[in-house]
């Protein structure tokens, strides 16, 4: 997927609830029916990429099941508040699972990117033998899921915080702003990486300093 079906994507789906909630508002509904009707606008957005790829992945069953999970516990406690709470909730999830990966000894990106051959055509097996026996690599994984995880994190407690602390109206956008923010600011960060790593893998031709000089002293 190229960046901008990623950045349209993303919008969609932070963006769709956010605004029906908002819409709701508009139209005179109190919070709970507006975030209920919100969350029920993110699984339609859920169903259709479903229907169009013909495939519902585990992460869009995971915020399915989480939705429906908070709306029960909204009802039962009445406070709106807690389904306001739900991307947090799965952001904090998923911080913690790049985070506890680290300590369990293999981040769950390296697993992701040994499933989906990222960076190539190499085989899982091939993927291993590297784990195994290039250090670096290691390095970087660690690195990634410590840094991704540890921001998604924050934002995770942030938005949690804040969630019970300003009126849910200012929350209901805020929440999604501060999210969006966190994501493009990790995908920046990424990107940086990489292209860092990159370039020290592959230096710029025409400028190896120990092979110019060795050439310079023998010149002479």
């Amino acid at each position: 997927m190229d960046k901008r079906k990623l950045i349209v994507g993303l919008l969609w789906d932070a963006g769709l609830p956010t605004a029906v909630f908002y819409l709701c508002r508009a139209l005179g509904l109190d919070p709970m029916p507006a975030l209920i009707a919100g969350g029920l606008a993110a699984l339609a957005r859920v169903g259709y990429v479903a229907v169009v790829r013909r495939r519902l992945n585990g992460l869009s069953a995971l915020m399915a099941a989480t939705f429906l999970l908070l709306l029960v516990v909204s009802a039962l406690t009445g406070d709106p508040r807690v389904l306001l709470a739900k991307e947090s909730i799965l952001t904090g999830a998923a911080g913690l699972l790049l985070v506890g990966s680290c300590a369990l000894g293999r981040p769950v990106l390296f697993a992701l990117v040994r499933r989906l051959g990222a960076g190539g055509d190499e085989a899982p097996g091939r993927w291993e033998e590297r784990w195994r026996t290039e250090p670096a690599l290691r390095r970087q994984f660690y690195l990634l899921s410590l840094v991704t995880g540890s921001g998604l994190l924050l934002d995770a407690v942030v938005r949690v915080v804040l969630v019970y602390l300003l009126p849910i109206d200012t929350m209901a956008g805020l929440s999604t702003a501060l999210h969006v923010t966190t994501l493009v600011l990790l995908g920046g960060w990424v990107t940086w990486y990489r292209r860092r790593r990159v370039q020290a893998a592959h230096p710029v031709a025409g400028h190896p300093v120990t092979a110019t000089g060795s050439e310079h002293t023998h010149a002479r």
